[in-house]
C-alpha cells in the first residue's frame, strides 16, 4: 500500500516486482523494477541508477550467471529511494520477506558503543529529529546502553527548531553528542551549536554518514551561519556509515571481478562525469550495484534449484506461488558473497552485515579513520591500523563530561599528632598538679584552699584535654562515637572545673558576708553536691540529645575546580550534626554562660577578703575573662572557617590554651607558697597584731553578748557599749580578722553592724 510505504523515504523495491517475458532466441528476459528518486529533497537516484545499469550490463555479460536469461532494468522516478535504514523494516511480522543492503540505522549503534569503549566515554547525550527513522534507532540504543555501561544524560528530539534542545544539552555539560537527522536539519543543529558554543576541542558530534559530502556547506536559507562558521563547528566531527567503497587492501575478490578502484573508474567512464563524487547519493552507488547482483545471484541459484526438482521447473514457471517465493527467501537469507560494497550477508531480520566505517571531517572532507568488520568476529573492535590518525584539537580525546573526583578530606596526620601531643602534655601537667595537691594536702596553704575541690578542678581539666584527642580522630568507622565522646568530655569537664572553682568562692563569699553571730560551717560535701548537680544537668541534656535527636555523621561536599574545566574535585568531609542540635548547644551556652557570670559576681564580692589561701578572686576573674573571650572567639571563627584542618587546629588550640591558663593561674601560686609554714618577720608582726585584735574582738564579743542580754531587759544602750563598738570598727578597718574557726572544718564571723541593727531593733521594741 502506498500510504504504508510512504512512511519510509528510503525503501528498496529492486526485488519486489519482476516479470518474465519471451526473449530473443535462446534467452529469456527477466525484468527488474527499479524505483529511483530522481527529484525531491534527496535525488539520490541520479547517482544510483547508473550503478544499477552497470550491474545489469556486467551480469548479462557473465555467462556463468543466469545462463539463458537476460536481465532488463525498468526504471521509474519516485520519492521513495532504493534503500531504507528505518529499523522498523527489520520487523519480520510486518515485512516478512524484506531484505536490504543499506543496513538499518540501528546497526550503527554497536559501532558507537565500540567508540565509547575505545575512548573511555561513559556519558552521552542524544539529539534527533522527531521522525520514526531516528526515534526507533534511539530506542534500540537505549536498550543496549546499560549493557555497555553507558549513561545517557539526555535524549532530546525536535521537529523543526533545535535551539531549545541544544541549550538543554549544553546545560547538562554533555560533551559526546549523538545526532540523528537529515541534512537540512543537520545544518540547523550545527548552526545552533555554533551560536551556543557547543563545539570545539571539548565536544564530539557523531552523525549519520549518509548525509552526503560537504552537507554542512550546502547553501541553506534557513540558517544564519556563514560557511566559515559551519566549517568550524563541523570540523573533526565523526560520522558512521556502511563502508560502501572499502579499500582494496581490506577486501577479497568480488563476484563481479571489480575492486573499488576499478569500479569507480568504470563508473566514471559510464557516466562520463569527472566530479561524480558531488552527485547526491554517491555514497550508495556501490549498494545499488550490489543490489542488482544480489537479485541476479538469487535468481541464478533458484533456477538451478528449480531445475533439480521432479518434475524440473524453471524461472519461467514462476507465478508468485509460495513455494518459489520461499525458495528465493531461503536463498537470499543464506547468500554470502563479496560485492563492490564489501562482504554481503544478511541477518535473520533481513539487514545486511558488512563493513562499517568511521569517518572524521578533516580539512573539510570525510576521512576514514577506522572500520568495523562484523563478519570476522570483530564487531566490537575498531581497526585503526592502516588509516589516517584521528585529529584531536587538544591532543587527546575529550572527556565525556566533567570528571568529578572525590577527595576525602581528613585531618592531616601531623596536625592530629601535634594536637594529641599537646593534649597529652596538658594531661601530664594536670596529673602533676593532682599529685602535688594530694601529697601536700595537709600543708597549711593547700589545706586552706580546699584540696578535695581542687581535685575536681583538675579532673575537669583532664577531661578537656582528652576532648582534643577525640576531636582530632576522623575515622569514618568511629567518627560518630568520637564526636559524642568529645562533646561529653568537654561539657562535663567544664562543669567540673568551673563548678568546683566557683563553689569554693561561694563558700568564702557565704562566710564573709554572714551577718549573724552564729558560727557558720560549710562542709566540702555541700560543695561537691553543688558541682554534682551541675554535672547531672549536663548529663540530662546530653541524654535527651542522644535519645530524641541523636548525632549522625553527615558528609559535606564542596566542589572545587583546580584550573581544569574537565575535572571538578568534590571535597568530602564528615561532620557531626543532628536535626535540632542548635537547641541543645544553646542550652549549654546559657547554662555555662550563667555559671561564668555567677563566678564573676562571686569573684567581685570576695575581692577584699585578705586571706590569700582563701581568696582566689583575682585568679578566678582572670579565668572567667579568659574563658569568655576565647569561647566567643572560638564560636565566631568556627562558624566562619570551613576548612577542616584549620578548624581543628583553631578549636584544639583554644581548648588547650584556656584549660592550661585556668589550671596554671590556680595552682602555680599554690606551688610557690606550699612551704610557707613559718611566715616572715613582717608577716609575724602582721599576724601578731591580727591575733591581738582577734583576741580583743573575742573579748568584746563576749561582753557584747552580755550587754545585749542586759539591753533586752533595760532597753538601753550603755555608753561603754558604743565605745566597744567603735573599737570593733577600728579593729576591722585595720584588717584584723573577725573569724572564728576558719578552715575546712568551720568558719564564722560577726560584725558590729549586725549588733547595731539588733540594738536599734531592741530600742524600738
Amino acid at each position: 500500500m502506498l500510504p504504508q510505504i510512504s512512511e519510509y523515504r528510503y525503501l528498496i523495491l529492486a526485488l519486489s516486482v519482476f516479470r518474465l517475458g519471451s526473449a530473443v532466441p535462446n534467452s529469456t528476459k527477466i525484468y527488474l523494477l527499479g524505483l529511483f528518486p530522481m527529484s525531491g529533497s534527496w535525488p539520490g537516484g541520479q547517482a544510483v541508477r547508473p550503478a544499477a545499469e552497470m550491474a545489469i550490463q556486467d551480469i548479462n555479460d557473465n555467462p556463468e550467471i543466469l545462463p539463458g536469461y537476460e536481465l532488463v532494468l525498468t526504471s521509474k522516478d519516485t520519492r521513495i529511494s532504493y534503500g531504507s535504514s528505518s529499523p522498523k523494516l527489520a520487523k519480520r511480522d510486518i515485512f516478512p520477506r524484506f531484505f536490504r543492503l543499506l543496513s538499518g540505522e540501528s546497526v550503527y549503534n554497536p559501532v558507537k558503543f565500540s567508540m565509547f569503549r575505545e575512548f573511555n566515554w561513559r556519558k552521552v547525550a542524544i539529539l534527533h529529529q522527531s521522525v520514526p527513522l531516528f526515534a526507533e534507532a534511539v530506542t534500540d540504543f537505549h536498550k543496549n546502553a546499560r549493557k555497555n555501561d553507558i549513561e545517557i544524560l539526555a535524549t532530546e528530539s525536535f521537529l523543526d527548531n533545535p535551539a531549545t534542545q541544544v541549550r538543554k544539552i549544553k546545560d547538562l555539560d554533555a560533551r559526546i553528542i549523538i545526532g540523528g537527522f537529515y541534512g537540512d536539519m543537520a545544518r540547523k543543529v550545527f548552526c545552533e551549536a555554533y551560536r551556543q558554543r557547543l563545539y570545539g576541542d571539548k565536544y564530539v558530534w557523531i552523525v549519520p554518514g549518509w548525509l552526503g559530502a560537504g552537507w554542512w556547506r550546502q547553501p541553506d536559507e534557513y540558517i544564519n551561519c556563514t560557511q566559515q562558521e559551519m566549517d568550524d563547528v563541523a570540523s573533526n566531527h565523526f560520522d558512521i556509515n556502511i563502508d560502501s567503497l572499502p579499500l582494496d587492501s581490506y577486501r577479497g575478490r568480488t563476484v563481479s571481478g571489480l575492486n573499488t578502484s576499478g569500479f569507480l573508474d568504470k563508473y566514471r567512464d559510464y557516466t562520463q562525469t569527472e566530479n561524480f563524487e558531488s552527485l547526491t547519493g554517491y555514497s550508495r552507488i556501490s549498494l545499488g550495484y550490489d543490489s542488482v547482483w544480489t537479485a541476479a545471484l538469487a535468481l541464478d541459484k533458484a533456477q538451478r534449484q528449480l531445475s533439480m526438482e521432479d518434475p524440473p521447473k524453471s524461472l519461467q514457471d514462476f507465478n508468485y506461488d509460495k513455494a518459489t517465493s520461499q525458495i528465493l527467501f531461503d536463498i537470499i537469507s543464506n547468500l554470502t558473497f563479496e560485492g563492490v560494497s564489501g562482504p554481503i550477508k544478511f541477518t535473520l531480520t533481513g539487514d545486511r552485515v558488512g563493513l562499517l566505517n568511521i569517518r572524521q571531517i578533516q580539512g573539510g572532507r570525510g576521512v576514514t579513520v577506522g572500520i568495523v568488520n562484523p563478519l570476522n568476529g570483530s564487531d566490537e573492535n575498531i581497526i585503526f591500523e592502516g588509516f589516517p590518525p584521528i585529529i584531536w584539537k587538544d591532543g587527546a580525546p575529550p572527556v565525556a563530561s566533567v570528571i568529578y573526583k572525590e577527595l576525602r578530606l581528613r585531618i592531616y596526620l601531623p596536625l592530629s599528632i601535634a594536637g594529641s601531643t599537646l593534649s597529652i602534655m596538658g594531661i601530664i601537667l594536670a596529673s602533676c598538679f593532682l599529685v602535688f595537691n594530694i601529697i601536700f594536702r595537709k600543708r597549711r596553704v593547700i589545706k586552706m584552699s580546699s584540696p578535695n575541690i581542687n581535685n575536681l578542678i583538675l579532673i575537669g581539666g583532664i577531661f578537656a584535654y582528652l576532648s582534643i584527642i577525640f576531636l582530632g580522630i576522623d575515622n569514618a568507622d568511629t567518627f560518630v562515637f568520637m564526636c559524642k565522646a568529645k562533646t561529653w568530655l568537654l561539657s562535663v569537664g567544664f562543669s567540673l572545673a568551673f563548678g568546683s572553682m566557683f563553689s569554693k568562692t561561694w563558700r568564702v563569699h557565704k562566710i564573709f558576708t554572714n551577718k549573724k553571730t552564729k558560727r557558720m560551717v560549710i562542709k566540702d560535701y555541700r560543695l561537691v553536691s553543688w558541682v554534682a548537680s551541675l554535672v547531672l544537668l549536663d548529663v540530662i541534656i546530653l541524654v535527651l540529645w542522644e535519645v530524641f535527636d541523636p548525632v549522625m555523621a553527615i558528609q559535606k561536599d564542596k566542589e572545587q575546580n583546580k584550573n581544569n574545566e574537565d575535572i571538578v574535585y568534590i571535597e568530602k568531609h564528615l561532620v557531626c550534626q543532628s536535626a535540632h542540635q542548635h537547641y541543645y548547644i544553646g542550652a549549654f551556652y546559657i547554662i555555662n554562660g550563667l555559671l561564668l557570670v555567677f563566678g564573676a559576681f562571686l569573684a567581685w564580692e570576695t575581692r577584699k577578703v585578705s586571706i590569700p589561701a582563701l581568696n582566689d578572686s583575682k585568679y578566678i576573674g582572670f579565668c572567667v575573662y579568659n574563658v569568655m573571650l576565647l569561647s566567643f572567639l572560638g564560636a565566631t571563627v568556627s562558624s566562619v572557617v570551613a576548612e577542616q584542618n584549620a578548624k581543628y587546629a583553631f578549636e584544639a588550640t583554644l581548648i588547650w590554651i584556656s584549660t592550661t591558663l585556668t589550671l596554671g593561674v590556680i595552682f602555680i601560686p599554690k606551688i610557690k607558697t606550699r612551704n610557707d609554714v613559718r611566715p616572715t618577720q613582717s608577716d609575724v608582726r602582721t599576724v601578731m597584731s591580727q591575733n591581738t585584735a582577734f583576741m580583743d574582738s573575742q573579748k568584746e564579743m563576749q561582753q557584747l553578748r552580755r550587754d545585749f542580754l542586759q539591753m533586752k531587759t533595760n532597753c538601753t544602750c550603755p555608753a561603754n557599749l558604743k565605745q566597744r563598738n567603735r573599737k570593733l570598727v577600728k579593729s576591722k578597718s585595720e584588717g584584723a580578722p573577725v573569724t572564728e574557726g576558719v578552715g575546712d572544718d568551720n568558719m564564722a564571723f560577726s560584725t558590729q553592724q549586725s549588733y547595731m541593727q539588733s540594738c536599734s531593733s531592741g530600742d524600738r521594741d
